[in-house]
């Protein structure tokens, strides 16, 4: 049986239905199984002109995990959980993720709306690909540290949606939500950063920026038009940091 989860904040431009694993169903028993409605974009720059901003960054340390219920009548959402610089290593017995099991999760027992988990990261901006018209102007986002929230793959499968890696670096195109607009969570009192359409706004690539390949096979070109379409024969698209700028540039005008 699946059931229909009401969108939390993070998860508001996708349809989200989540169903509990059975012992026979799944290899790994009582993790969630989903599949999300993301909108689709088949070129960069549609999934530029859709995005707040996009920016090469290396992924640090998890900052926490929460699963984002949206908030609830209290404003409250899940139950937060350190991240590795919060945990205390004498703890013999961690916090769990959520207790008690949150809306959504086999064992939650509320009437209300469930909840996705999602864990958020630090991560150091490198260079800026895109700044979109809210980014733009007399507050531009700081050459810095941001948070990027994304769905927890410890806990859910989600068609679409693929976990990153302390360490290494990606491209993200991102959707920013301010703190107001992030009400189910109560870890991160600061602007969140998550993927456009899930798998489709990160790109792979290193400190270099030098290759970067679109980790979903629904990206295919870097615009619109049919001149810029390549052989993906070999994989997915591969591009650059400097190409996906020339990208950016186009959009913004």
């Amino acid at each position: 049986m699946k059931t229909k989860l009401a969108l939390a904040a993070l998860t508001a431009t996708m349809s989200l239905c989540v169903a509990a694993c059975s012992a026979g169903g799944s290899s790994e028993q009582g993790k969630m199984h989903g599949e999300a409605d993301y909108e689709l974009y088949s070129s960069v720059e549609d999934l530029t002109a859709a995005s707040t901003a996009a920016y090469h960054v290396k992924v640090g340390d998890v900052v926490s995990r929460e699963c984002d219920d949206g908030g609830d009548a209290a404003g409250d959402g899940g139950e937060p959980t350190p991240g590795t610089e919060d945990s205390d290593p004498e703890d013999a017995s961690p916090t769990p993720s959520v207790s008690p099991p949150p809306d959504g999760i086999e064992g939650g027992e509320s009437e209300n709306a469930g909840c996705l988990p999602m864990v958020f990261y630090k991560a150091d901006i490198v260079t800026e690909i895109y700044q979109g018209a809210s980014t733009r102007g007399a507050d531009p986002v700081p050459l810095g540290e941001i948070i990027i929230g994304n769905v927890d793959t410890d806990k859910v499968d989600l068609e679409g949606a693929s976990p990153l890696t302390p360490g290494s670096y990606v491209i993200i195109y991102g959707d920013s939500l301010s703190l107001d607009e992030h009400p189910g969570i109560q870890s991160v009192a600061e602007d969140i950063w998550t993927p456009v359409g899930g798998d489709q706004g990160i790109f792979d690539t290193d400190a270099d920026g030098g290759t970067a390949t679109a980790r979903s096979s629904e990206v295919k070109a870097l615009t619109d038009d049919a001149t810029s379409q390549r052989s993906l024969s070999s994989g997915n698209l591969t591009t650059s940091v400097e190409e996906l700028q020339e990208v950016a540039k186009g959009v913004a005008g």
